[in-house]
């Protein structure tokens, strides 16, 4: 196989970022749901807010104790698909708002 030659969004981003993108792709993450199904290391797999499971969909999308930092990084309601699969743009805007939520996935 020859190397590539031209590098997408993602694969111009730091390691980290990289990181973070495909764990949140996966579901093979460190959040809640994952760590309680898979592993038993979570004592349930509900979110913090205990409206549901603690998924990457979720803490994207509609948990209420993230609202305020989702609305920083993204003032209008945007599709789950861009945030994981965007442009540069907004996968730069998932990884900070990872980031300042100060969760480790």
């Amino acid at each position: 196989m020859r190397p590539r030659t031209n590098k997408d969004d993602y694969h111009t981003m730091s390691r980290e970022q990289q990181v973070n993108l495909i764990r949140l792709r996966t579901g093979h993450n460190r959040l809640n749901a994952h760590m309680n199904r898979k592993f038993k290391l979570a004592p349930s797999p509900t979110c913090a807010c205990g409206q549901e499971d603690q998924t990457a969909e979720h803490i994207l999308q509609r948990c209420p104790l993230l609202d305020e930092e989702r609305k920083e990084v993204w003032p209008s309601p945007t599709p789950l698909q861009t945030k994981l699969y965007g442009s540069r743009q907004e996968l730069e805007k998932t990884t900070t708002f990872i980031t300042s939520a100060g969760l480790i996935v």
